[in-house]
């Protein structure tokens, strides 16, 4: 077949044979199921049956985290939520049999699925979720906690081991005895942060086996809260909680070994962090990735930004005060640090400029990027009105309303270089998916979509108007889109870094391109198949009303 040729004639050698997993069936009733992806004919491995794939939500979530692939996010793809993983794993939330049992698959890398915690159902009939509503994931994917409504907290290992005292994958780490509060579970690559209530109290607890929790509260106070949502470093050695009297709350930190300290602000009216999905999910309380500094909001009288030096080495910066703003703006979007530099937009909601903020022995500075208001201080309010933001890792692609359209701006967050990419946008950028680093963006325009670059936001090309691509997907060797028109006919097109094109076959409506570790391709489609250099297989599926691959990279 003319496809199959010219994929053997340009993609790369596949890699070793692994795995691929579906869930198949009515999507109540679903089945998982594993075939070996160098003989998918060979027979099925069936992990469950009677499975519906639910809803799953994050601790800890903004929306920056959502387009960062170099960590753990939430995804919903086919209409299914997941926590994807750095690396190509992913962890979905299952109910089975109705109710009776409730639990969490892991999908590897390599496309081995695996359940890593399973419980029954609870309530009344012994049908209801045994779970709180969220858990916690480290922004490395190496482990998760997961808390049982009825009290304890269970470590997951997501790296395809189990621990040696149980033989599994999960422990439980926290006695039964104790409630875990949902939203305060915060995972670190070794160390996972919680409180418990009643009485208020923060926990650490190492996820290594063995690992037993450590009460590190602060000292008792009269009248004080302790507030449920903390801020915890990416790498995960630096926690940040308020505590205290309202409107009287004090900064607490907390490393990996010894107890709490108070941070140098006086007591105030300090903001949470605003997390997804209750808040907006724009940090009011934001360390950087190696905790070494922290964004937060004081909003005693009205909202006022500051950037603090957690070691306290260098004097903490009022970056909205009148000498550096005109009065009473505050106004803050899409905060993100890049190293120990803060990148926000701040300003009147609509009217807003970029900024850079940076702390010095004598004195932080605070740098109007974009300029549209002025670029000296104070600032006033500017022109630019951002919705939106695409976290790429080395920058920001950031969706700015004008008008009844949108404009796409690129922004280094290091050095502060800034251009607008593409104006008349139809909706905001939308990222595929990537086994490793980041997969590549489609940015949908009434004039045709612009595919960009993921590694660098850095232009592709663009389509005609009456063609339309999915978000990209990303394997090893080469990444693929569903070209179609908008009547529902397309192409699976697989492309190579160096721009060489490929295509499958024609066909209606796909419902899924994924690309495995493995160096193949899978088109779920009436019929499914599989495609890899010199191999072209249709997969002897069975007809189910659903029919989604779990595994690989997939949109």
């Amino acid at each position: 077949m003319p496809h199959r040729l010219l994929l053997a004639a340009t993609l790369a050698a596949p890699l070793a044979a692994q795995t691929l997993a579906f869930a198949e069936g009515a999507p109540t009733a679903l089945t998982i199921v594993a075939v070996a992806e160098n003989a998918p004919n060979a027979g099925d491995t069936v992990l469950l049956q009677d499975v519906e794939l639910l809803d799953l939500e994050l601790t800890g979530r903004t929306l920056a985290q959502e387009h960062d692939p170099g960590r753990t996010r939430r995804l919903v793809l086919q209409g299914i939520a997941r926590a994807e993983l750095p690396g190509g794993a992913r962890l979905f939330r299952y109910r089975r049999g109705g109710g009776a049992f409730w639990g969490f698959l892991h999908v590897a890398a390599d496309g081995t699925p695996r359940v890593v915690l399973e419980a029954a159902g609870a309530g009344p009939g012994s049908v209801g979720d045994p779970f709180l509503d969220r858990i916690g994931v480290a922004a490395d994917g190496g482990h998760a906690a997961i808390a049982p409504a009825a009290g304890g907290l269970h470590v997951v290992r997501l790296d395809g081991g189990v621990f040696a005292s149980t033989g599994r994958a999960d422990r439980l780490a926290l006695p039964t005895t104790e409630r875990v509060v949902a939203t305060s579970v915060l995972v670190g690559a070794a160390f996972v942060f919680f409180q418990t209530s009643p009485p208020a109290r923060v926990w650490r607890c190492a996820v290594a086996d063995g690992g037993a929790p450590v009460d590190v509260s602060p000292p008792p106070a009269p009248n004080a809260i302790l507030k449920d949502q903390m801020a915890l470093s990416r790498d995960g050695t630096t926690l940040v909680f308020l505590h205290g009297p309202q409107q009287q709350q004090r900064l607490w930190l907390l490393r990996t070994t010894g107890g709490p300290s108070l941070l140098p602000p006086p007591p105030g009216k300090y903001e949470e962090a605003g997390y997804l999905p209750e808040d907006p999910g724009e940090p009011a309380m934001l360390l950087a990735d190696d905790g070494s500094r922290l964004f937060l909001i004081e909003s005693g009288v009205r909202d006022e930004l500051y950037l603090l030096d957690t070691s306290g080495l260098l004097p903490p910066l009022a970056m909205t005060e009148d000498a550096v703003f005109e009065p009473y703006i505050g106004s803050h979007i899409l905060p993100r640090f890049a190293g120990d530099r803060l990148l926000v937009a701040i300003g009147d909601p609509g009217q807003m400029d970029w900024f850079q903020a940076r702390l010095a022995p004598t004195g932080g500075t605070v740098t109007n990027l974009t300029g549209t208001g002025a670029v000296t201080a104070p600032f006033p309010s500017g022109t630019i009105d951002p919705v939106q933001a695409l976290d790429g890792g080395g920058f920001l692609l950031v969706s700015e309303l004008q008008g009844t359209s949108l404009a796409l701006r690129r922004i280094d967050p290091a050095s502060g270089a800034q251009t607008v990419v593409r104006q008349g946008v139809a909706a905001a950028p939308r990222a595929g998916v990537a086994l490793q680093g980041a997969a590549d963006v489609v940015v949908p325009a009434t004039s045709g979509a612009t595919l960009l670059r993921g590694a660098t936001g850095l232009v592709l090309g663009t389509l005609p108007p009456d063609l339309h691509l999915t978000p990209p997907v990303q394997g090893p060797d080469f990444a693929a889109s569903w070209l179609h028109l908008a009547s529902g006919f397309g192409v699976g097109a697989y492309y190579l870094p160096d721009g060489t094109l490929a295509f499958g076959q024609v066909d209606f409506q796909l419902q899924q391109i994924v690309l495995t570790a493995g160096g193949g391709a899978v088109e779920v489609g009436n019929p499914v198949r599989y495609l890899a250099p010199a191999t072209y297989v249709v997969l002897n599926r069975p007809p189910v009303p659903l029919r989604i691959c779990l595994s690989g990279a997939g949109n």
